[in-house]
């Protein structure tokens, strides 16, 4: 399980709330006791800018569970307002046309053109020459 899913899993009953990073590390053990993975409530914070929540750093770690309020204050996400992070495994489900596409069989792969093959020398993944020097020490 993911830190994001464990964090969102643990801090459901907490919706609205803000917690200290400690606060969520206790209700993460809490909720799976026998998880000894660590728990970074930093990396499912995001940040409120005018165009939304977005991560804090250059890349989303994560879904967005929590609001990072300021040093050591998050705010807990409604169901509503989590961020999921593209590419995630917890993706939004398809959309009804989506999901027709997506069930229709692939079409057929084209037709290779016939043509000339590259030479050798062109198609071959270039080698780097031996070293003489480390040749000459060899005993």
């Amino acid at each position: 399980m993911s830190n994001s899913s464990r964090i969102e899993a643990a801090t459901r009953q907490h919706v609205g709330a803000t917690l200290t990073s400690e606060q969520i590390v206790e209700l993460v053990k809490i909720s799976d006791p026998e998880n000894k993975k660590g728990v970074y409530p930093s990396d499912v914070a995001y940040s409120r800018t005018p165009e939304g929540l977005k991560p804090r750093g250059a890349t989303a770690y994560g879904d967005g569970v929590l609001e990072y309020l300021g040093a050591n204050s998050f705010k807990v996400l409604a169901d509503k307002d989590i961020v999921r992070r593209p590419g995630g495994k917890k993706a939004a489900a398809l959309k009804p046309a989506e999901a027709a596409v997506a069930a229709a069989p692939a079409p057929a792969p084209a037709e290779k053109k016939k043509g000339k093959k590259a030479s050798g020398k062109a198609s071959q993944i270039p080698v780097a020459p031996k070293s003489k020097a480390r040749d000459a020490h060899v005993s």
